[in-house]
């Protein structure tokens, strides 16, 4: 058995590793008392360990833990800029080492809304790899990609574009002309170019993402199947609701000639059709016939998805809120409740789907006085109102808006001619009370200022 007796380095080093444990449980507790700065403050006291060579060290005492001092928050961009200066230091500026650091800086740079340095730091990043790789390495792409979301951070899409287009370069010459991995810059040039207000080059991206799925995979999988939606939810997003609804067609006539007129696959596009038509605001038979026949789809499978009967059952309420003649006694709502009793994550469903206010029939805000030019001012108008039991609102009242009378009216009206899901609680239709929309919307000053709501006079 070893002697209790402590030698003077074997103490040192127990009482090292010691306190630096304490300094980890000194800052979790300051976390904690920020949290909550009304409760009580209780010491807590690390467990008695044991120092090198299994030697018992003694727990801390008073004078050990007056000694602490908090250490300063660690500062990303310092240490970024630390980091690269010894990288070349080290390795010299031509090396993967310095070409990663300049990134890691850049990211930080970024994060801490520096968008001007981190452009510099992404470009560094990427000459340093170039150096290394040559002008086509595929290690370019990232960055790349990075520098672009910077700028459009900061609002500077059109250079957003150049970057992501330079990325796309390389990574056509590194991976080839049509490889899919392109697919996402395309995405964000896309983003980038509707904010520029370019809608015809925007969708020109989506088609081109769209053609590289449909070269890459054969028709009727489920990769130019997914592409196909993707696509059909941009165009519906933009209003070009007829295109939309020709790409649920087409996926439904694929999935018709490649698995058959039975196949399950079917009740999505089905389903896009039939919701596209309410989004037109136009109740066609049609539209209440997709949607009868997705159910019909479902209700004949040997084994019932409930999450997918629930979604077709609900999307069947929400024609009849939209265009019902009489009262919609809410039937259809009451069995997707129902069926997601059953599903893993019905709980959410429910919360997401039958609580709050979700629009069943869209009024469109008249855009006199908006604008969509870069220069253009942000603004709201806040409404609250209620929702009775078959969609209609009551009661709609000004909240709040800013400017403060130049889109009142136009708000008001549209949320008196919209219609909303009733609410459902514990399986019951219920009225729903004090719910609120925000509207936001850009101006221009000049429309302010030529004297309130034009849309009520």
């Amino acid at each position: 058995m070893r002697s209790p007796t402590l030698t003077n380095s074997r103490c040192s080093r127990g009482r090292t590793r010691l306190l630096a444990w304490l300094v980890g449980v000194v800052f979790a507790g300051t976390g904690y008392a920020q949290t909550d700065a009304g409760a009580s403050t209780a010491v807590a006291q690390p467990p008695v360990s044991t120092g090198g060579e299994g030697v018992v060290v003694p727990a801390p005492t008073a004078d050990d833990a007056a000694d602490l001092v908090p250490a300063e928050p660690v500062d990303p961009v310092k240490t970024g800029e630390q980091l690269l200066k010894n990288n070349i230091a080290e390795y010299g500026a031509r090396s993967l080492q310095v070409a990663e650091a300049h990134l890691d800086l850049a990211n930080a740079q970024r994060e801490a809304k520096d968008f001007d340095k981190a452009a510099e730091s992404y470009l560094a990043a990427v000459e340093a790899y170039r150096s290394v790789d040559g002008p086509f390495t595929p290690l370019a792409i990232g960055p790349l990609t990075s520098l672009g979301d910077n700028y459009h951070d900061s609002d500077d899409d059109t250079n957003a574009v150049a970057a992501y287009s330079e990325a796309r370069t390389v990574s056509r010459r590194a991976y080839g002309l049509h490889n899919t991995q392109q697919i996402e810059l395309l995405d964000r040039m896309s983003r980038s170019l509707l904010d520029l207000n370019q809608l015809s080059e925007a969708e020109a991206q989506q088609v081109e993402a769209l053609r590289l799925v449909q070269r890459a995979y054969p028709p009727g999988s489920d990769e130019v199947l997914e592409a196909i939606y993707k696509y059909a939810e941009w165009l519906g997003d933009r209003q070009y609701i007829q295109l939309q609804r020709e790409q649920y067609g087409r996926a439904l006539r694929l999935i018709r000639s490649t698995y058959g007129e039975n196949d399950v696959r079917q009740v999505r596009p089905l389903l896009g059709i039939g919701n596209s038509y309410r989004e037109e605001r136009n109740p066609a038979s049609m539209g209440i016939s997709a949607l009868e026949e997705a159910l019909k789809l479902l209700e004949a499978q040997p084994e019932r998805d409930p999450v997918a009967m629930a979604m077709t059952l609900r999307d069947i309420g929400d024609w009849a809120v939209a265009f019902g003649k009489m009262g919609y006694s809410g039937t259809e709502y009451q069995r997707a409740w129902l069926l997601l009793g059953s599903a893993p994550n019905g709980a959410e469903l429910r919360r997401q789907w039958f609580t709050g206010a979700n629009y069943v029939l869209y009024e469109p805000i008249s855009p006199r006085g908006l604008s969509t030019a870069p220069e253009a001012l942000s603004g709201h108008v806040t409404v609250s109102f209620d929702i009775d039991g078959a969609g209609n609102t009551q009661n709609v009242m000004l909240v709040e808006s800013d400017p403060p009378g130049l889109k009142d009216e136009a708000v008001l009206r549209h949320i008196r001619r919209s219609r909303f899901r009733p609410i459902i609680d514990n399986g019951a239709v219920v009225v729903g009370k004090t719910l609120a929309i925000q509207v936001k919307f850009r101006y221009l000053l000049e429309s302010a200022a030529a004297g309130g709501d034009e849309d009520a006079k």
